[in-house]
């Protein structure tokens, strides 16, 4: 099993990841590039990916390794 500052970084940069393409895809509908509705699921994906990672970067004894994966 991996070490809690290995499991806490990785989070963050995947947290730090997610906050980048929740705001490109912010400029992507202000540009006209994206229409609402893949607007609307992208940012609510992003978003959503970024509140569970940002999360487990807080606390990584919170989500187990695979809980997000193979459910409980």
């Amino acid at each position: 099993m991996l070490s809690r500052g290995v499991v806490s970084i990785s989070a963050l940069i995947a947290a730090a990841i997610s906050v980048y393409f929740v705001v490109m895809t912010a400029i992507w509908c202000v540009n006209g590039q994206l229409g609402e509705s893949e607007t609307v699921f992208m940012l609510g994906g992003w978003l959503l990916s970024a509140l569970i990672f940002g999360s487990r970067a807080a606390d990584p004894v919170y989500l187990d390794p695979l809980s997000i994966v193979k459910g409980r």
